[in-house]
This record gives structure tokens, sequence and C-alpha cells, in this order.
């Protein structure tokens, strides 16, 4: 080979040499800046802790530890009033329905520690709250208590006219007749709260796992109202029936019953047929 085809071929071999370690260096390059580069992490919903409820509460219901759990949601679908610990909402009556699975919100609770137990927050808008005394039977031997579902019935006398006369046979208007009707004036009626008083304290002797008797002593009380809490227009015909004297007693459901009796009014008349007096010699 020529000394000038040597020149040539040690060119090119240079060249290519060069064009690899060029190729090499960016290839490095590359390499080098990719590792430096920041790892991009794909992050998922921030999320917060809330309070929702484990099972269907009414209004009126007080919050218990078992009613409620806490739970993570993404914090977009948390409002801005959730309740967010346990503590916050144990204890506390709600002030609307809540269903399962719902969010506790503050808004919708009222605190039971002041003097009125927060009564007046309980009630729906389409409601009123009144006071009916406790007179009857039932309500002397303390059967009722706040929460139960009861029946209302009263007897009261009232003015009625014999259908078809009007007018007796001296051509004078008649005068009507007083009349005693027993009625059930209202059904499922639930007992938001007790009007109580105190009026003497009992003294209970027990003997407990020690070798000596304990007496303790708890307050006596007697229950001088029910506060209930009804639509305005029954509210204004049960304080109607109680200011015109009417004789009311209440009767005890069974706290799962939800049957609307169809009930006669009890008259005179009715007795009578009912047990065949009219045939009596």
């Amino acid at each position: 080979m020529s000394n000038k085809n040597k020149a040539v071929f040690i060119i090119v071999v240079g060249l290519i040499l060069v064009a690899i370690g060029i190729f090499a260096s960016i290839l490095l390059v590359n390499r080098y800046r990719a590792n430096q580069a920041p790892v991009a992490v794909v992050e998922g919903p921030v999320k917060t802790t809330v309070v929702v409820l484990t099972r269907d509460l009414f209004l009126g219901d007080t919050i218990a530890a078992t009613d409620v759990e806490l739970v993570s949601v993404p914090v977009e679908v948390a409002t801005r009033n959730a309740i967010a610990t346990l503590e916050e909402a144990v204890g506390k009556i709600i002030k609307t329905d809540l269903v399962q699975g719902e969010m506790v919100l503050s808004h919708n609770l009222a605190d039971p520690t002041n003097n009125n137990n927060d009564i007046s927050f309980i009630l729906g808008e389409d409601h009123v709250l009144i006071a009916f005394p406790a007179n009857d039977l039932m309500s002397l031997e303390s059967m009722v208590q706040r929460g139960d579902i009861v029946d209302i019935f009263a007897t009261f006398e009232g003015k009625v006219k014999t259908i078809g006369e009007t007018t007796t046979t001296t051509g004078e208007s008649e005068e009507p007749e007083m009349r005693t009707f027993t009625v059930d004036t209202f059904q499922r009626v639930g007992v938001t709260a007790l009007v109580l008083e105190v009026i003497g304290e009992e003294t209970n002797t027990g003997l407990l796992q020690g070798d000596a008797n304990q007496t303790t002593a708890k307050p006596k009380t007697r229950i001088r109202a029910y506060l209930l809490a009804m639509k305005p227009q029954d509210a204004l015909i049960l304080k109607h029936l109680k200011d015109t004297g009417a004789i009311f007693d209440i009767v005890l459901r069974a706290p799962t019953s939800t049957v609307q009796f169809d009930l006669t009014p009890v008259t005179e008349e009715y007795i009578i047929e009912f047990y065949g007096l009219e045939i009596l010699p």
C-alpha cells in the first residue's frame, strides 16, 4: 500500500473513531440527565376523615357510640361543617332525619347539656311544642317515659241537635241537647320530653358485696306535664278540648307500633247497643 493510501485509511478510521466517541458521549450525557431529573410521583386525591352514621336516625334521637364511625373521604367530598371526631358527635341530639352512611354535620346537632336539653332545636319546622297535663292514672303511676308512643283518649260534652227535628210541637226552636262523647283524639303521638317535679327522696337499703348494708337516696319525682311535638292545628284542637274541660287518658303503645286504629266514638247509644241494654225489661 502506498503512503498516500495509508494516509487516507488512517484519516477514515480516525473519523469513524471520532464519530463513535461523539455518539457515546451523547448517550452518556443523556443518561446522566435522565438520572438527575426528578422522578414524577403520581399522587392520589387528598383525603380527610369525617364521621358518618352506621344506621338511620330520626329527629330527636341521641347519637350513641355505636351509631357513628370514622371514614376517610376525598377533601372535595367533605363539606365544610362535617364533624371530624367521634367525640364531637356522640351524645348529641340530631335536629333532622339522617340515613345510614350520611356525614354528620355540625349544624344538624343540638347540645343536650343545657337546661332545656335543646328541645326547641329538635322540632321540625312544621311542628310546635305543647305542654299537656299529666293528670291521668298512667301518668300518676309514672308509666309513660320520654320517647314513648301514646294515644290520647278524651271524654267531653257537646251540644247536638236531633236530625230532622228542629222545632218542638209548640213551634219554638228546640234547644240543643248536651251529649257525652268518648273519642280517640290523637294517635301515635311521641312524648318529646317530661316536665318533672321533685317531691322528696326515696331511700333504698341493699346488701352489697361487703358485709355492711348501704343506704342510698335518690330524688322522688312526679310527672307534671308532657311536652308533645304536634302540628299547629292538632295542638290547637288539643288546647280547645283541654280548656273546655275534657277528661283525658293516656294509653301506651308498643314502641314499634305503626297501626292507625279505626275507632268509633262512644256515646250513650253506643253503650246501650253494644251491651244490648235496650232489650232489658
